[in-house]
């Protein structure tokens, strides 16, 4: 999401995410939450307490899961928006904003998960 326009760009050009951290006070049921919703495959990180997510793992750029308290808010692009908001649900979230077109600009959602992460959605 432009931060100047607010529409969510794609492409894989410079200034875009290139990488994301999720943090929470339980790293394996943080990362299994995601895993279970987005079908992310984690794997063992480079430090104690951290989940990596390469990039291929079905998270769509390189990231990881790291043992802290609750940190973050990254969008996801979904195909589906509330059909991932149910998934979401599911496994134990609580919906901060239901979806919410803001014509012309974005079609969204914003949840928190388990460990109080707030996530947003987009499609």
């Amino acid at each position: 999401m432009s931060a100047r326009s607010g529409r969510v760009k794609g492409g894989g050009g410079m200034h875009e995410i290139a990488y994301f951290e999720i943090a929470g006070p339980d790293v394996e049921k943080l990362a299994s939450f995601y895993s279970r919703v987005f079908g992310w495959t984690p794997a063992p990180g480079p430090f104690p307490a951290y989940l990596s997510l390469a990039e291929g793992a079905g998270a769509g750029l390189p990231g990881g899961f790291r043992q802290d308290a609750p940190d973050r808010v990254l969008y996801i692009r979904v195909p589906d928006l509330q059909a991932a908001l149910d998934a979401a649900v599911r496994e134990g979230a609580r919906v901060l904003i239901p979806p919410t077109r803001v014509p012309g600009v974005v079609h969204f959602a914003l949840f928190e998960d388990p460990a109080g992460n707030r996530t947003g959605l987009v499609q």
